[in-house]
């Protein structure tokens, strides 16, 4: 997600007032209430101009440059002041400051026209003036955005250039007083599951007061920081598996003795590594404080070796808008159906001789979108078909994220097989959510799905070839009901499966474990020294 102002709000926050120049030409400003209410849509938000605020216990109160940043010095502090009543006990308020020496107004002024940005404060008096109102400033950065300009201009600005804002966030001495929390992610898998699993989750979390964020890839080694760093430090390990149990044991010490509370992440049945997993004996799960899983089929497999095991289920970071169905139906198009997935070639062969069926029966009525290795496209009997991944890349199996959610929103229906094997059964409904937030109406196999989808009312199931096919032509038949169970769908993911609904579970629980640290490490030596007790589970843990 990018760093706009929106980003910086607690998501959890109930209650928010936005202070800025109604009269500002700035859209970006306007915009920040209807951005943040796509990841919390339950939150009250006001946009004001006004100082003199009505009401109190404000989450989060955002001063936007416009409002704020003419101000003098001492103007500022008595501003403050007279703000910081209006907060929640733990409220914070953001200040977003206009870089006037940005590429905007360089340019601006080179070619006499008016800059757009206007502040006159500087980032180091606005941090100044937070202290001197009392308030204790918990996070201060410099925010930027790629912005290209003439290249005598980037010599004269240089990196000053692309700065855009500096944010500073600010809270009461009492709320200041939790104590700084680093959460170290250690990704050992970027493309496809350290986005929904590592950083959108962290990314709200670091929106509380004195988490601090540190990622690093596999590929460039691991680098702890020093012992008490911090007042509490969590590494999670993101499918970062160890070669042997001796290395895993290594490591274990090796964090722990930092002082470090260490996390396994693990979203995916670890028979599709069988091999390095059995060389390992599991090492990564025993030698560890707790694991985190995406489902309770994993979580039940994990438990086995470890009794420390959450499940933290995958959500949705940002609810997309609603679907104009109305409008939709007035355009004479075909029905698109869309299947796209990584490495299902066969969960779609147990039907595809039911989905050609219907396909060839209605012909270019149907426009059908594939992302998938070319083999399984070239199977699908359909005259109207698109093949959307690269060839080269991934096998075609792959699309960046917004090109696949912009075929999500034009498709009608999206197909959801999954066969009744063990990789299978472990996996989220993280496409259920995907396709419900995007208006495309699933029809999908009771694998996984069956335990979170309506059959009719937010979807549809399917147990063979035979209620495929007669389910795929009443959605193909039937647009007023596909649309009505769209609805139903999207309301399901935005009531139940968002993200900022769900972000400060993990918190919570890493703060459980870390007040009992002394006794993990204990449990987690005596689990290192009784390692060959886990034979069973390890013969058991394909079945």
């Amino acid at each position: 997600m990018a760093s706009t102002p929106e980003t910086f709000i607690p998501p959890k926050s109930k209650n928010v007032l936005e202070l800025i120049d109604i009269d500002s030409e700035s859209t970006f400003e306007l915009d920040t209430k209807e951005r943040f209410l796509h990841i919390n849509p339950d939150a009250d938000f006001t946009v004001g101009n006004d100082f003199n605020i009505d009401g109190n216990n404000y989450d989060a109160i955002l001063l936007q440059s416009s409002a704020f940043g003419t101000l003098t010095p001492k103007a500022l502090v008595r501003t403050i002041k007279k703000i910081a009543p209006h907060l929640a006990p733990d409220g914070m308020i953001i200040f977003i400051l206009d870089n006037i020496g940005r590429a905007d107004n360089v340019e601006a002024i080179l070619e006499g026209k008016a800059p757009t940005a206007r502040a006159t404060l500087t980032f180091a008096e606005v941090v100044q003036a937070v202290q001197d109102a009392g308030m204790i400033p918990v996070k201060t950065l410099a925010r930027s955005r790629e912005t290209r300009v003439r290249r005598a201009i980037a010599e004269l600005a240089q990196t000053q250039l692309q700065l855009q804002n500096f944010v500073v966030a600010a809270v009461t001495p009492e709320a200041a007083r939790v104590g700084t929390t680093l959460i170290h992610s250690y990704i050992g898998e970027r493309m496809v599951c350290a986005n929904v699993r590592i950083h959108e989750p962290n990314r709200m979390l670091s929106t509380e007061v004195g988490v601090i964020l540190r990622d690093e890839d596999v590929q460039d080694g691991m680098h702890l920081v020093d012992k008490d760093a911090y007042n509490n430090m969590i590494f999670i390990n993101q499918r970062v598996s160890s070669f042997s149990p001796e290395a895993g044991i290594s490591t274990f010490n090796e964090i722990s003795s930092r002082g470090y509370l260490l996390i396994e992440e693990m979203d995916d049945h670890p028979i599709w590594w069988k091999e390095k997993y059995e060389r390992n004996k599991f090492i990564n799960f025993i030698a560890c404080h707790g694991v985190q899983a995406s489902t309770e089929n994993l979580a039940e497999l994990f438990r086995q070796f470890n009794p420390n095991v959450r499940v933290f289920g995958n959500h949705l970071s940002i609810l997309p808008p609603p679907r104009d169905f109305d409008e939709e139906a007035k355009q004479d198009r075909p029905v698109s159906i869309f299947f796209g997935a990584l490495n299902r070639d066969k969960d779609v062969e147990e039907i595809m001789p039911a989905l050609n069926e219907v396909l060839a029966e209605y012909g270019d009525k149907i426009e059908f979108n594939v992302i998938a290795k070319r083999g399984l496209f070239n199977q699908i009997n359909c005259p109207n078909k698109n093949f959307l991944g690269d060839d080269n890349y991934y096998d075609g199996q792959i699309v960046p994220y917004d090109e696949y959610e912009k075929i999500l929103r034009r498709s009608d229906i999206s197909l959801l097989p999954l066969r009744d094997v063990i990789f299978n059964r472990s996996k989220s409904d993280l496409k259920f959510i995907e396709c419900a937030g995007n208006g495309a109406v699933i029809l999908a196999s009771p694998v996984v799905y069956g335990n979170s989808v309506v059959d009719g009312e937010t979807g549809f199931i399917y147990h063979d070839q035979k209620e495929f096919a007669a389910k795929l032509k009443l959605l193909i038949d039937d647009g007023v009901k596909r649309r009505e169970v769209a609805k139903k769908a999207y309301d399901y993911v935005k009531h139940n499966r968002l993200l900022s609904q769900h972000y400060e579970e993990r918190l919570d629980w890493y703060r459980e474990l870390l007040a009992k640290l002394p006794e993990l490490n204990a449990e987690a030596r005596k689990r290192i020294e009784n390692l060959d007790q886990y034979a069973d589970a390890i013969a058991h843990a394909w079945e």
